[in-house]
């Protein structure tokens, strides 16, 4: 049942991401849930058990959007790889306020590397490639990307106390079935 939940979780998100965000936000404003996802279910679950959710996710990006399939899911799984590796977050979950600072700031953080290796993706996408189009770059620095890093900081509070809460849902659905 969790995986079931997981996968609408992510359809979810994916129709917000390209439907009903861009609706709220200029198109270069629209926080990246994926971004914010992945953050979420590295801190949750850890590398192993969130790497096929995070692959899941990186498709569903990559289907979305305008670049080849499989860009999306690489800079995905190295933002999940390079948070695994940075542990000290998640000992920090039973003091609320600085955990919540330290999920916003590692998102935001997350938000930039993800645009950068995107940016290294396209270039390198472009150089063995004559028929990818040099149109996909790093975003230009300016109000638009910062106010984007912020929404996607700040978007990463609420998917991952949602995500959070999956696995004990589930728990208590398959707890009343049993009776």
């Amino acid at each position: 049942m969790r995986k079931m939940y997981l996968f609408l979780f992510v359809l979810i998100l994916f129709i917000l991401q390209y439907s009903i965000l861009g609706v709220f936000f200029r198109s270069g404003r629209i926080p990246n849930l994926f971004v914010a996802l992945t953050v979420s279910l590295a801190i949750i679950f850890g590398f192993e058990k969130s790497l096929g959710w995070t692959v899941l996710a990186g498709f569903f990006l990559d289907v979305g959007s305008s670049w080849l399939i499989g860009s999306g899911i690489l800079a995905l799984v190295v933002i999940l790889w390079l948070i695994d590796k940075m542990k000290a977050i998640a000992e920090l979950r039973s003091k609320r306020y600085l955990f919540a600072v330290l999920l916003f700031f590692t998102a935001g953080i997350s938000s930039v590397v993800f645009d950068a290796l995107m940016g290294i993706i396209f270039k390198t996408e472009g150089f063995f490639s004559l028929s990818i189009s040099a149109s996909h770059s790093f975003p230009s620095l300016g109000a638009d990307y910062a106010l984007k890093t912020v929404y996607t900081a700040a978007s990463v509070i609420p998917v991952y106390f949602f995500a959070r809460k999956i696995p004990k849902r589930s728990e208590i659905f398959l707890a009343r079935n049993k009776r």
